[in-house]
């Protein structure tokens, strides 16, 4: 896992971390996939989803300055007010949680159905 951490100082893109953020979860068991640009998509829609025992997470990445885009601000609300799982990852660290907590304890935590 440490050498898929990013170290300080080195320029890392997006889409190498989307790589490492996919890897990492599929290695632990998620269903991940990435949601390519459309024209015809949802406005703001994330990056990847990852799906394991039912349980759906959106992830936008972006580099360490990046910034999310007005679009992206109101997906991740209504997504949310919905009850959804959001995460604005910048690195695997944002993600690996997912790794450790079973899906029961992440499901109450958003009071979400087993």
């Amino acid at each position: 896992m440490e050498n898929l951490r990013l170290q300080k100082g080195i320029k890392v893109s997006e889409k190498t971390i989307m790589k490492q953020i996919a890897y990492s979860l599929t290695f632990h068991g998620w269903f991940v996939f990435r949601v390519p640009p459309s024209l015809y998509g949802q406005k703001g829609l994330c990056d990847l989803i990852a799906v394991k025992n039912g349980i759906t997470v959106f992830i936008e990445v972006k580099t360490p300055r990046g910034k999310q885009t007005e679009d992206q601000k109101v997906f991740e609300m209504k997504l949310q007010q919905a009850g959804g799982i959001y995460i604005l990852a910048r690195s695997v660290d944002d993600v690996e949680w997912l790794f450790y907590t079973g899906n029961k304890e992440v499901c109450n935590a958003r009071k979400c159905n087993n």
